[in-house]
């Protein structure tokens, strides 16, 4: 795998509408989180500020001001080459560790059993006989339709 296809894994990750034009601030940390570049010398506010450095430094049109909530591959690799600077260490670490990341990963909670909700045994009243119907018969139910 490249260090390309490294970005655009990440480019895609999370995004619905189909806009991959460039890496957000947000995947770029999540990036260094799963390459396990975040440590006592690069913390996630560096990761953010060498974003914003690289998203202000390389924009395409020559302007230096704002560039953008979104970095190009080459603005990337200029983040981590001031993530490498910001630790004290060469870029290529940062590239190794980032080429040895197979894919985003994804962590969700998974829910525990809950007695009421679960348990259908647990149900009472109504919700015991199946749940509300607005037309049983019932006196109270006539006119709802």
């Amino acid at each position: 795998m490249e260090m390309l296809d490294v970005y655009s894994q990440y480019v895609r990750f999370g995004e619905t509408g189909g806009n991959t034009t460039g890496l957000t601030s947000r995947n770029f940390v999540k990036l260094a989180k799963d390459a396990k570049i975040v440590d006592k010398k690069i913390s996630t506010t560096t990761l953010d500020l060498a974003f914003t450095k690289a998203a202000r430094a390389l924009t395409t049109s020559g302007d230096t001001s704002w560039g953008g909530k979104r970095i190009s591959f080459d603005q990337f690799v200029y983040a981590l080459q001031l993530c490498a600077e910001s630790a004290g260490c060469e870029p290529d670490v940062l590239y190794a560790k980032c080429l040895a990341v197979s894919a985003p990963s994804v962590k969700a909670t998974i829910a525990d059993n809950v007695k009421f909700h679960d348990d259908k045994s647990t149900f009472t009243a109504v919700a015991r006989n199946g749940g509300p119907s607005k037309i049983d018969g019932q006196a109270w139910s006539k006119g709802l339709n």
